[in-house]
């Protein structure tokens, strides 16, 4: 599991730090207005696409790992797929009529049918079941490197905004493509049937009620965003929302690859191993995505207008009000998939997703002419929030309270004292140029950080000590 983390945990540094080159870069030869009209066609791309995936890489990813032989794999993953391949057929004949009929952008949704093909092919979900997590990111790496090399040698100028979105649709397509080679030789020849199918039916709809209800927070969001305050406000929203999916890849890739063996041991009954990796997962997102939320706010205002230009500096708001989703959002990671849906409660987080979608929803109806793509970014904050107290309750006899209270107390003093650090440091800094003073508030914060774990004896830290550095003083 180890080695499948660092694998993942590499795919996730690649995704973050390729971006620290094209965003910016595309963000001034793009424009706001562009940059919102792409992301204004992407969300209504999602609606279709939800109706593809059907959270297929939750619930396919632990069918296969609790898949006891090959002749089980093989029919898993053949009544699995076989309905993601009908939906997206359906859902691809519904996106060919919208194309044919919309007015505006046409060029656009035409290129965009290309990631709706794409996500139909998809069957990561499959390796990653397998913790064969290795052979779908090397290649996937290796693609997107080409399509970041791409987007800088043929995006030159605002009129290229057809050529950024064939680029970026183009390479998931052949990503998947090169992941279907990998499975064709590692099952050989599958038969699809309907009686495979059968079975996973129920399952899957239950579950896609998660994707679609969340679409209210997310791509609906937008689009209201889009129509009530135009093109540039989705801009800022898009960008501010970049820069915190840059953050949350590292959060996430945990569940990725911690869900198949936590299901593996709960359908063995070994409910102390189970616990032990609950326990460790509230820990790690609390050591990560607390510090994460203070230090994101902290360089906010210096990091914005350096990163996306000057045109952007409106997102500094929505980038500050989209910090403490990090940490929300992992501890719904833990709650809700390493808690609810292994422990066969769909029905308990799909009610979550619903319950926090429906208030997000109402909330930036209620907010968003007034603050416009800041009160869109509220109403996710707002959603984020209601989801994880709900499953708070829902999760609460796999997890103990006198636990889970503490940890997040400690780290959050930690991470208030680092904030503290980088405003000082900012304060001090005053004049400087701004790559000068953000790279010192980070150095500051890093270090404040790592100075209180350090002073608290925090055990994760030390355990990372003890078996990198050696330390004999050092306690596993």
């Amino acid at each position: 599991m180890k080695k499948n983390y660092l694998y993942v945990l590499f795919y996730q540094f690649i995704i973050v730090v390729t971006p620290l080159f094209t965003t910016p870069y595309v963000s001034r030869v793009l424009g706001a207005t562009n940059i919102g009209i792409d992301a204004y066609a992407n969300s209504v791309v999602q609606i279709f696409l939800v109706f593809i995936l059907l959270n297929v890489g939750v619930y396919g990813r632990k069918q296969v790992a609790e898949a006891e032989n090959r002749h089980a794999l093989k029919t898993t993953f053949a009544g699995i797929y076989l309905m993601q391949c009908l939906c997206g057929v359906l859902v691809g004949s519904f996106y060919i009529v919208f194309v044919w009929l919309v007015g505006s952008y046409q060029l656009i949704f035409m290129l965009y049918g290309l990631m709706l093909l794409a996500y139909a092919l998809d069957i990561s979900w499959f390796f990653i079941g397998r913790e064969q997590v290795k052979r779908i990111m090397m290649r996937n790496t290796v693609v997107r490197l080409l399509s970041i090399a791409c987007i800088f040698l043929f995006v030159n100028d605002a009129s290229d905004l057809w050529l950024y979105v064939l680029i970026n649709c183009g390479a998931l397509l052949v990503g998947q493509l090169v992941t279907w080679s990998a499975l064709l030789a590692d099952l050989g020849r599958i038969r699809f049937s309907f009686r495979m199918m059968k079975k996973h039916v129920g399952p899957m709809l239950l579950l896609s009620v998660i994707p679609c209800v969340s679409l209210l927070y997310t791509a609906v969001n937008k689009v209201i965003l889009g129509n009530t305050a135009g093109a540039t406000e989705v801009g800022y929203y898009n960008q501010a929302f970049k820069i915190y999916t840059i953050c949350m890849g590292f959060v996430s890739a945990l569940s990725t690859v911690i869900v198949p063996r936590m299901a593996m041991h709960y359908k063995k009954g070994n409910q102390v191993k189970f616990k032990q990796f609950v326990n460790f997962s509230i820990r790690y997102v609390s050591i990560s995505t607390i510090p994460l939320t203070f230090g994101l706010i902290g360089i906010a205002s210096t990091f914005v207008p350096l990163f996306l230009g000057e045109a952007f500096l409106p997102a500094t708001t929505n980038v500050m009000l989209f910090a403490p989703c990090l940490f929300l959002a992992g501890i719904a990671d833990v709650l809700g998939l390493q808690i609810l849906l292994i422990t066969n409660q769909s029905r308990k987080y799909t009610m979550s997703i619903i319950i926090g979608s429906i208030v997000s929803f109402l909330v930036n109806l209620l907010v968003v002419k007034a603050w416009a793509s800041a009160g869109t970014v509220a109403s996710f904050l707002v959603a984020n929030l209601v989801i994880v107290i709900v499953q708070l309750y829902f999760a609460r006899k796999h997890y103990e309270l006198s636990y889970f209270l503490p940890i997040v107390a400690k780290y959050t003093v930690c991470s208030a004292l680092m904030l503290a650090a980088m405003y000082g440091m900012k304060t001090l800094l005053a004049g400087q140029s701004d790559i000068t003073i953000l790279m010192y508030q980070i150095i500051a914060g890093v270090y404040t950080y790592l100075l209180c774990l350090f002073i608290s004896k925090d055990p994760l830290l030390f355990k990372i000590l003890y078996r990198k550095v050696g330390w004999k003083h050092v306690k596993k």
